[in-house]
């Protein structure tokens, strides 16, 4: 059985062992470098996974028929969209 939480944590711990500046990937012999780089791909996806769960959930939370008790409303937000754009400061597009 997959443990995702202790994958996220592996990930992060592999990519943290890389270094912790520029100055530390830039010391990495080639081969860990590659490593490093598919290590922080396999992280990022395991992140993204998580943030689509997240994302998903407060739209449920959110949505229309809730009206102003809707979790985005109750933010000050008009959609759950706009909530998650603030927060992960990404843009429309």
């Amino acid at each position: 059985m997959m443990n995702l939480a202790e994958d996220l944590r592996q990930a992060a711990e592999a990519v943290a062992l890389l270094g912790s500046s520029s100055a530390d990937y830039e010391a990495l012999p080639d081969a860990a470098l590659l490593a490093g780089q598919r290590q922080i791909a396999s992280a990022r996806r395991l992140l993204d996974t998580r943030a689509a769960w997240m994302a998903g959930t407060i739209a449920r939370r959110s949505r229309p028929e809730l009206g102003h008790s809707g979790l985005a409303a109750r933010q000050g937000f008009l959609s759950p969209e706009a909530l998650i754009q603030k927060w992960t400061g990404s843009s429309k597009g």
